[in-house]
């Protein structure tokens, strides 16, 4: 009899040790979708009933990355939250490897999206003629977003001068906090203006050759832009154009008529008469323009207004 109960006993304790505990298996990635991550977002259960896995899935782990991103969890921080849920982590057989990845699904939300939306309201706004060309001035950026439907706003256009806008465009996504995207955009339009057929360069005698009119898209109305060839023609650039960019009058100035070392004649005026005497020009001088001349007999040097290419004039106190 005592060796029936010897026997009966090792079979219920040999019963007891086969009892098998829930399993949890923590995958060494996992991608999740929402703001937070639960447990069942990073593991698989087994060995447990349904009402038990149902418990298990709904632990809270965290927050979770913004989209795009991850961040790691460890076996630590699990059997925490279990006991913070009421759950002895003793009776589970928890699996996980040494780091724990957790990643936010994402989608890329292109920026042209925005600039689309951008240029559409401003043409709403601004009554654009049906030949002008808004372009985005300044580069915008993609948006790594939550998966789900994104909604697109463009805000009023304010204007910036110049032909530039800066529109407000709100991107909203179930999930995400809503993002402002400035986008600026510039508006030009077609006009006959006079381009460079090669590069001028800076102090070069532009002849009419080197020019022609074509139409092309300009920012605005600018009044500095030239349309005739006849306005540039034997003048000078004062800085370097580059082909195929529009010429202004600010880029042209009149050419020298007197040299430097040029004998010239100096006309002085004194109290109602004129002496004429002569000089010899100190600087290059184009006509109205002020050149140092030093005066041929005394060597004094003074400071007169180019008339011609040939005469300087000062007015003496």
């Amino acid at each position: 009899m005592r060796a029936f109960f010897s026997i009966l006993i090792a079979v219920v304790a040999a019963g007891a040790w086969g009892i098998q505990q829930p399993r949890i298996e923590v995958r060494e990635v996992s991608v999740v979708k929402n703001a937070q991550f639960t447990l069942g977002d990073v593991a698989t259960f087994s060995g447990a009933d349904a009402q038990m896995r149902d418990r298990l899935a709904g632990v809270v782990l965290g927050t979770s990355p913004l989209p795009g991103l991850e961040r790691a969890i460890t076996t630590e921080q699990i059997v925490t939250r279990l006991r913070q849920h009421g759950i002895r982590p003793e009776a589970l057989e928890i699996v996980a490897p040494a780091r724990i990845v957790v990643r936010r699904e994402s989608h890329l939300f292109p920026a042209q999206r925005a600039i689309d939306a951008a240029i559409q309201k401003l043409r709403e706004t601004a009554s654009l003629p049906d030949d002008a060309q808004a372009i985005c001035d300044a580069p915008v950026r993609d948006l790594s977003l939550p998966a789900g439907d994104v909604q697109v706003s463009a805000g009023e256009p304010r204007s910036l001068g110049a032909g530039l806008y800066l529109v407000p465009v709100q991107v909203n996504c179930p999930g995400a906090s809503p993002v402002t995207l400035n986008v600026r955009l510039r508006v030009n339009r077609w006009r006959e203006v006079l381009v460079a057929q090669r590069t001028i360069r800076a102090g070069e005698t532009i002849e009419c050759d080197v020019v022609a009119i074509q139409r092309i898209a300009v920012a605005t109305d600018d009044p500095d832009l030239l349309s005739d060839p006849a306005e540039v023609a034997g003048k000078i650039a004062r800085y370097r154009v580059a082909a195929g960019q529009p010429l202004k009058r600010s880029a042209v100035e009149e050419p020298a008529v007197i040299r430097r070392g040029q004998n010239v004649k100096l006309l002085v005026r004194l109290a109602g008469a004129v002496v004429e005497t002569s000089a010899v020009a100190l600087q290059d001088g184009k006509a109205s323009a002020r050149i140092r001349v030093q005066v041929t007999d005394t060597r004094k040097t003074l400071l007169a207004t180019v008339l011609d290419a040939e005469t300087v004039t000062v007015d003496m106190p």
